[in-house]
């Protein structure tokens, strides 16, 4: 894992040379009022985030793969103090004026902040985020959140490209794994025998 994460560092590193190496968040490029970023804690998956007017940020994003949900968007706001950790809140999401649908958050975080998450699992939510202009998020009939969803089309294909090299460097740190595991002539120095010729 470690040089998993030493390779997606590189990678991200130089498509944006200001991000510190021993962050967990890695940046990928800023598009528009978007950010694109990786989470190393979260075996490097990568995410769009934004600030918007009322304080209040949204980050949607990979789930690692093996994952029950393939994606998850999360929310939060300096004014939601009361929310308590572990506690699941029922929301309703609305899309410009389409249908409404509701799903379970659940609050987590410490004292410093906390922030509310869903897992999607529906392969249509990104394409209705990407598609439609605003998101309204309601808690007790009341909107808690109406964000724009300007520019989330050219994100969303950063986000991709984001992905796509995090995968392939998970690949390819497999199939250097199967490598050393299938040759026998690869096993550590410390493990061959003083009289094995091809120690040498």
């Amino acid at each position: 894992m470690h040089k998993l994460l030493m390779g997606l560092a590189v990678c991200l590193m130089a498509a944006a040379p200001a991000v510190a190496e021993e962050s967990e968040i890695i940046k990928w490029k800023d598009v528009g009022e978007w950010s694109v970023a990786s989470d190393r804690s979260m075996e490097g998956s990568c995410f769009i985030t934004s600030s918007f007017e009322g304080g209040v940020s949204l980050r949607l994003g990979f789930y690692p793969k093996g994952s029950e949900a393939p994606l998850y968007m999360s929310f939060a706001s300096d004014d939601w103090k009361s929310l308590e950790a572990g506690k699941d809140y029922d929301l309703t999401f609305r899309f410009d004026k389409s249908d409404p649908w509701s799903a379970e958050a659940t609050a987590a975080g410490n004292e410093n902040g906390k922030f509310l998450f869903v897992n999607i699992t529906d392969a249509e939510f990104l394409s209705g985020f990407v598609r439609k202009r605003s998101l309204a998020i309601a808690f007790e009939d009341r909107v808690i959140a109406h964000l724009s969803l300007r520019g989330t089309g050219p994100a969303a294909e950063e986000l991709m490209k984001c992905q796509s090299a995090v995968d392939e460097i998970i690949a390819d740190e497999g199939r250097k794994s199967k490598e050393k595991k299938s040759d026998p002539f690869g096993a550590p120095s410390e493990k061959r025998s003083s009289r094995d010729p091809f120690s040498l």
